[in-house]
């Protein structure tokens, strides 16, 4: 097979770093869904537990999404070796696009299933997640880590860069949103794979594949952000003690971090579950 797999470009450094690098995804998922498994609505507007219940079944599904299976062969009996080294690519390729996308998805639902419930005045929910900055603006230890860079870094994927420079992260998630109502629109183009002089076929498709995650990231540092304004205000109440197993860095009051392997209470964890355990300290 002369196909060849190149690494992508899209990285960015908030992902690579040493210590309190931002996990991806579906660890990211999996830390929030177990947060919110933890807590419970304090509206006391009737029928609250159901909808606290049914945004979490959606955060839920975006947390058990593990892999999306495609086959972009086009079997016309003829193909050459080039055609099946392409369609090989191409598949590989819409299985990890569309991974992102339909965890996108399930994130916006989960998202806007809160913001009803928590902000019912907010006609969508960009001005949700503004109305959380504001309150938090003065409380840096109830603000996720990076949310802003993953904001600023989803706005080198905006196909309207022009429109303000707003790298807030309400500005992120109405972009996040907006990303995913282009594609399920069909105004997105389908990424393919490229070929070169000789012959080998190489994966596309980096950016497309970067925004769909990163902006995944976006919605649920968008939760987090949500849910520490309510819990500030007394509208969500959280349980118990979060035990780290195996020890986790976090962020400490000098801007540097520090390792924790002990319990901790949910209302901090909220703020850096987000973040790689990293390997421990040496002893």
């Amino acid at each position: 097979m002369t196909a060849t797999r190149m690494e992508g470009p899209c990285r960015p450094s908030y992902r690579t770093l040493s210590a309190l690098a931002l996990a991806e995804p579906e660890d990211h998922v999996r830390e929030l869904t177990d947060w919110v498994e933890h807590a419970s609505a304090r509206t006391g507007v009737p029928g609250a537990q159901h909808d606290w219940d049914n945004a979490y079944r959606w955060l839920r599904l975006a947390q058990g999404l593990r892999t999306i299976t495609f086959d972009m062969t086009y079997d016309d009996g003829g193909m050459c070796s080039v055609g099946i080294d392409f369609d090989a690519v191409w598949t590989e390729m819409m299985e990890e696009w569309q991974l992102h996308h339909v965890r996108l998805g399930y994130l916006r639902a989960a998202l806007e299933g809160f913001v009803r419930l928590l902000h019912s005045d907010a006609a969508e929910p960009g001005l949700a997640l503004d109305a959380a900055e504001q309150q938090l603006q003065h409380d840096a230890d109830a603000w996720p880590l990076h949310a802003r860079a993953v904001a600023e870094h989803l706005r080198v994927h905006a196909w309207d860069r022009g429109a303000g420079i707003d790298v807030s992260l309400a500005a992120g998630v109405v972009q996040a949103i907006a990303l995913h109502e282009h594609a399920v629109r069909g105004r997105a183009g389908i990424p393919e794979p490229i070929s070169d002089a000789d012959g080998k076929i190489f994966a596309a498709g980096h950016a497309e594949v970067c925004a769909a995650k990163e902006a995944s990231t976006v919605l649920l540092l968008g939760i987090q952000l949500l849910m520490a304004a309510a819990v500030k205000e007394n509208r969500v109440a959280v349980f118990d003690e979060k035990y780290l197993l195996d020890g986790k860095w976090v962020p400490d009051s000098s801007g540097g971090s520090r390792w924790v392997d002990e319990e901790m209470p949910y209302s901090e964890y909220l703020a850096v579950l987000h973040l790689e355990p990293g390997e421990p300290p040496e002893l």
